[in-house]
């Protein structure tokens, strides 16, 4: 590898979006903190708790997980559009670092800023609801697979988009929808029988799933499924992404 190529690129996408924070990490902490002062505090008490764990500390890794999910996917997405948009890819393709290291470090880039969002999100939970976690070490992991996932989502969006509304799209239509569905707020016992089975069909669950019991120590699906699935689906997508750069997928338009 060249590391110097490669650690220069890495640098340059973490310090992307470090200078300009009101817009990257701002966003998703005011959000967050909504969703907890509504949920948490305002309604958490009336809405009791689920398996034994307050109602306001059940719907907190989910909202993690959105975040999570949404600022590892824009973090790549708008990078690379932008690049494409600026015609600065030539620069990049020009450089000497490989495909694989090019792919790498827009993905690091994306899960650094994941986890800062998240730890961000953690602390501001933390004046509203009392915080406990199961294990620390499954949480940094679930949320590193569930960055590289979005950030390798990200890339191909990024690649395929023609305009800036594409990148919205998949936020719109597909990551909100299925992550709101995906047991953010509720639990699958909550629901009625066709929509407590469509549920096992979405991904989103699974990586909800593992984040709620690396913090509460309840899963309600197969632990081991919750963690493989995301795990498989974040390697099919960043082997994806790696194979369009390798292709030149729209990299040279």
């Amino acid at each position: 590898m060249n590391l110097t190529g490669f650690s220069a690129m890495t640098r340059r996408e973490i310090r992307r979006f470090m200078v300009i924070p009101a817009q990257t990490l701002l966003p998703p902490i005011v959000s967050s903190f909504l969703f907890i002062l509504i949920f948490g505090t305002f309604l958490g008490g009336s809405l009791g708790s689920v398996d034994g764990v307050p109602y306001a500390l059940f719907f907190v890794p989910g909202l993690v997980v959105l975040d999570i999910i949404t600022s590892a996917y824009a973090n790549s997405a708008f990078s690379l559009f932008l690049m494409r948009f600026l015609n600065f890819t030539s620069d990049i393709l020009t450089a000497p670092l490989s495909y694989f290291e090019i792919v790498l470090a827009f993905t690091i880039g994306s899960v650094v800023r994941s986890l800062i969002v998240a730890l961000l999100v953690f602390i501001v939970a933390a004046f509203f609801v009392p915080l406990s976690f199961h294990s620390i070490l499954l949480l940094i992991f679930s949320a590193i697979i569930a960055s590289v996932l979005f950030s390798s989502i990200g890339l191909v969006v990024g690649l395929w988009a023609k305009e800036f509304e594409h990148l919205e799209l998949l936020t719109t239509f597909l990551i909100t929808p299925l992550t709101f569905l995906g047991g953010m707020f509720n639990s699958v016992a909550m629901l009625p029988e066709p929509l407590k089975a469509a549920t096992y069909w979405n991904p989103f669950f699974y990586i909800i799933n593992a984040t709620r019991y690396a913090v509460t120590g309840i899963s309600e699906a197969n632990l081991w499924l919750s963690f493989l699935i995301p795990i498989v689906l974040a390697a099919a997508f960043f082997y994806f992404s790696f194979y369009l750069f390798r292709k030149g997928y729209n990299l040279r338009t």
